[in-house]
């Protein structure tokens, strides 16, 4: 599903400002997430190809990112929350992560969440990964 066309303007507006990591396809994309039992997010997945893992007033992590983000693809990120333990990245795929260090999980059916390990609770910070981009992604 396209971003709406305001969206997609300040997207690439923070991608000229900040640098764009290597764009990835969808089939790539797909067969590097898929040992994680995670399906492929249509948004997500856009974002990707068209940009790559990249800053955009929040970290989006690709497969293959831009220099300012951490050189950890979004399968390695993933699997370092899962390992750590950190609830509720089981069934989604992090994506990013705040500047506290917690992360932010795109789940299935589209919430994003975030567990707060200060305060012990998880909560959905967007609808959709569409949704925190719009929230972050200055004007």
């Amino acid at each position: 599903m396209p971003f709406p066309s305001a969206l997609l303007d300040r997207l690439e507006r923070a991608v000229r400002r900040y640098g764009a990591g290597t764009p990835t396809d969808r089939v790539e994309l797909a067969s590097a997430i898929s040992p994680l039992g995670v399906s492929l997010d249509p948004d997500y997945a856009e974002f990707v190809e068209r940009f790559g893992g990249c800053y955009v007033g929040v970290p989006v992590y690709g497969l293959r990112n831009s220099d300012l983000l951490e050189h950890v693809s979004v399968v390695d990120l993933t699997l370092r929350f899962r390992r750590d333990g950190w609830p509720g990245t089981d069934p989604g795929l992090v994506v990013s992560f705040d500047p506290a260090g917690n992360p932010l999980v795109l789940t299935p059916g589209g919430p994003v969440t975030s567990y707060d390990h200060d305060a012990g609770r998880a909560y959905e910070l967007a609808q959709g990964f569409a949704a925190l981009l719009d929230q972050h992604t200055e004007d």
